[in-house]
């Protein structure tokens, strides 16, 4: 796909969730790392963009492993990698992009935050508490079903990847143009 897209610039699309979301700037950081110009069709969610590649429409999307897990026993849907820093542990034998383009990473990630100035012991509180639900052996596996990790930490640790995550795709958003609709 690559090899492709670096003969034939603009020749190759690939589906996203919307303009701005995590997917469409996974595929502006692939552009930017590795070189190529391949189009963002943007969709209304990871199902329709999913919906187009069923349906040959575009020849390739970017969606969070728990939409394509589900089509993945049809064999209508070929993962060609994870964008994730190593292999997922639901598709070991995937590669990940940075097999291919060293240092490409995108993962999305959900976290819970509290308003500026909550007093600490409230924070440490909730954080606790957070850690021990997502410890949650059942819990671990169905999101590791779905493709997922956990991960733990104290609030600081959290803090470091939101100011890395800010300044990694903050130069993504600059290079690409990139606009939420």
């Amino acid at each position: 796909m690559l090899a492709t897209a670096k003969q034939k610039p603009d020749s190759l699309s690939y589906g996203t969730s919307g303009n701005g979301t995590s997917a469409h700037l996974a595929g502006e950081l692939l552009n930017s790392m590795a070189g190529v110009r391949i189009v963002a069709i943007p969709y209304k969610g990871g199902a329709p963009a999913l919906t187009a590649v069923l349906a040959g429409d575009i020849p390739v999307s970017i969606n969070p492993l728990p939409e394509v897990v589900g089509q993945l026993d049809s064999g209508l849907v070929r993962v060609l990698a994870v964008t994730t820093a190593t292999r997922s542990k639901t598709l070991p034998d995937v590669p990940t992009v940075a097999e291919t383009v060293p240092g490409y990473e995108a993962s999305a990630w959900f976290g819970l935050g509290a308003p500026k100035g909550t007093p600490a012991e409230i924070v440490d509180k909730l954080n606790a508490a957070v850690n021990a639900g997502l410890a949650d052996p059942k819990l671990k596996g169905r999101l590791a079903d779905l493709g997922g990790t956990m991960l733990l930490g104290p609030p600081a640790d959290f803090g470091k990847l939101i100011a890395e995550e800010t300044e990694k795709w903050a130069k993504v958003v600059k290079f690409s143009g990139a606009r939420p609709d």
